[in-house]
């Protein structure tokens, strides 16, 4: 998974400046929970989708393999009828997707109050530790960007 680019971009925030790298630990967790979640859901989501797309694959194939023959009205109401029912599932499952992914969007609202955070601790490294002010915001970045 990201989980790796994740600790990459923490090992290198840490080599530039390990005091906010320090600081700013504790709040990683909300930084990588939400993605973990999302990714694990969407996961499971596509491959439902996928299974419900195969069941109307197979209904749509069988119509278009009777239109060959002699096929009554009532067959292809009931054909048209079952199709619809199939692509049901994946309406429902869509609506699902789309929430877990405006969940995932909305929990970035964790990145900007931990960027803030950064911003305030790498003022105070910058007066009073002698900290580079480019170095602080490179430092911010890397563990925002990496977090998400």
């Amino acid at each position: 998974m990201n989980i790796s680019l994740f600790i990459g971009s923490y090992i290198v925030a840490f080599t530039m400046l390990w005091r906010l790298a320090i600081v700013v630990f504790p709040f990683l967790i909300l930084l990588v929970i939400p993605g973990l979640i999302y990714g694990k859901t969407l996961m499971s989501l596509s491959s439902k989708i996928r299974e419900e797309y195969n069941q109307a694959d197979t209904i749509a194939e069988q119509t278009i393999s009777s239109i060959r023959t002699v096929y009554s009205f009532v067959g292809e109401n009931k054909s048209m009828i079952a199709f619809s029912n199939a692509l049901q599932g994946t309406v429902n499952l869509g609506l699902k997707q789309g929430l877990a992914k405006g969940l995932a969007i909305g929990s970035n609202g964790f990145v900007f109050a931990i960027w803030s955070f950064m911003c305030y601790y790498g003022s105070r490294l910058v007066m009073y530790h002698g900290a580079k002010g480019g170095t602080v915001f490179a430092v911010g970045a890397t563990i925002a960007l990496g977090g998400l």
